[in-house]
């Protein structure tokens, strides 16, 4: 195998597609960290009444949407169904701690997103709405920047959790704002929203030393954080998407003493990344993986075609993940990774299985939840039966699904980690 193939094909183990389509989930106060296209820029989109669909319209028609008005739709669409079902169940007087359950675990009980004002870093806040802000700190003589998000609910003199969001290779920190939906689950919940911003878009994911030390950028971060706002330092939790879920997990393993929980969505883990492990303190860890995900080997015996991600890189020949050619760049298995963890962990005897919720028969997706051990140690998969390299709960797009495959929107990711994190402290 030539060396020029093997290069793409690490690089495939590591890469987030999604960075070709979520410039369309960009919130507009953040556009100028992003060079998108005319094209894409002018691209219009009619709302789907009664889904949480979207179709592209020609220019000129009524009920167009610009994809930052389509977002915040999406996002209230999906309030307004939580609304409704809570009512609904109150007026049946059923409301069953498995109802209640699973209404908060896929849409959170928050009330629409209010305006984020924009502030600089140290700048004094209005009282009772939240704020957003850039701040920087100095890694190795390189300036590294972090975006912060602060929920109204914020009071100085009390101590808030943070959540640790990483981005995908290619992709940056605006691209997660508008891809998670973090903001508005941090509104709700009561919790500071932390984008991290990879030096050229990536993160050492624990493949090979990448000479960029992000876990000193991590640590930095969160002490410039705690000058700036008043954060619990016992309540820190790191979850990324694709190379940024890789890296998730390297913070887990080197730095456990300062993460309590970490969330995982289409990555698995780099065989390197194991030796990295500091302690035997478990770290309660969760994963969203997508079965048809092309960028997963899950070992089970099919060989996915590497399909239009791998087109997009010029992966093509490569055929498939799954040909155990990926073991060559350090990828483990989905199967070993949670073997890995739940190792770690101490969880010990068979998973406890549910079938979530099929929320909504057109997506494509069906979602199984298996969990290992208890509040201390657990280890949680979510299976996206059908799903992508997607974060789910992401606005079904045909310009992102066309490329990564099903959004599954039977459950939101963002508000399935919260829930997970939330009781979890070092």
């Amino acid at each position: 195998m030539s060396s020029k193939v093997c290069t793409k094909l690490l690089t495939i183990t590591r890469v987030a597609l999604l960075s070709t389509a979520l410039p369309l989930l960009v919130q507009p106060e953040h556009s100028a960290y992003l060079a998108v296209s005319p094209a894409l820029a002018q691209t219009q989109y009619e709302w789907v009444p009664g889904s949480r669909q979207a179709r592209a319209v020609p220019s000129g028609q009524a009920r167009q949407l610009t994809p930052q008005q389509l977002y915040q739709q999406q996002r209230q669409y999906q309030y307004q169904q939580q609304l409704n079902q809570q009512q609904q169940n109150q007026q049946q007087g059923r409301q069953t701690q498995t109802s209640a359950s699973q209404t908060q675990q896929v849409y959170p009980r928050r009330q629409p997103q209010a305006a984020t004002t924009n502030v600089t870093a140290g700048q004094a806040p209005q009282k009772g709405k939240s704020y957003h802000f850039v701040d920087s700190v100095m890694v190795d003589g390189v300036q590294r920047h972090f975006q912060v998000h602060v929920p109204p609910g914020y009071d100085r003199n009390r101590p808030l959790p943070v959540v640790l969001i990483f981005h995908g290779l290619q992709m940056n920190s605006t691209m997660m704002v508008g891809m998670t939906g973090f903001n508005p689950v941090s509104d709700h919940n009561n919790f500071i929203a932390v984008y991290g911003e990879g030096v050229n878009n990536r993160w050492s994911d624990g493949r090979t030393s990448s000479g960029v030390d992000d876990v000193a950028y991590v640590t930095s971060l969160l002490d410039k954080l705690a000058k700036e706002v008043n954060i619990d330092r016992r309540r820190v939790y790191a979850c990324g998407i694709s190379n940024g879920g890789f890296f998730a997990q390297v913070l887990a393993c080197t730095i456990p003493d300062k993460i309590a929980a970490a969330g995982v969505v289409a990555s698995t883990m780099m065989d390197r990344t194991q030796g990295m492990m500091q302690g035997s303190k478990a770290v309660p860890i969760v994963f969203f993986l997508g079965t048809d995900d092309p960028l997963l080997p899950w070992a089970d015996g099919r060989n996915k075609d590497i399909g239009k991600l791998g087109e997009a890189l010029g992966l093509g020949a490569l055929g498939s993940i799954d040909n155990g050619l990926a073991r060559m760049g350090g990828l483990i298995t989905v199967p070993e990774t949670i073997a890995f963890w739940t190792a770690h962990n101490n969880c010990s005897g068979n998973p406890q299985v549910t079938q979530e919720a099929d929320r909504d028969a057109r997506d494509g997706t069906t979602v199984r939840k298996e969990s290992y051990g208890s509040s201390s140690n657990q280890v949680v998969l979510y299976t996206i039966e059908g799903g992508g390299h997607t974060w789910p709960g992401c606005p079904n797009l045909s310009a992102i699904t066309g490329l990564t495959g099903k959004i599954s929107q039977d459950i939101d990711a963002s508000s399935l980690m919260w829930e997970f994190f939330k009781t979890r402290s070092r």
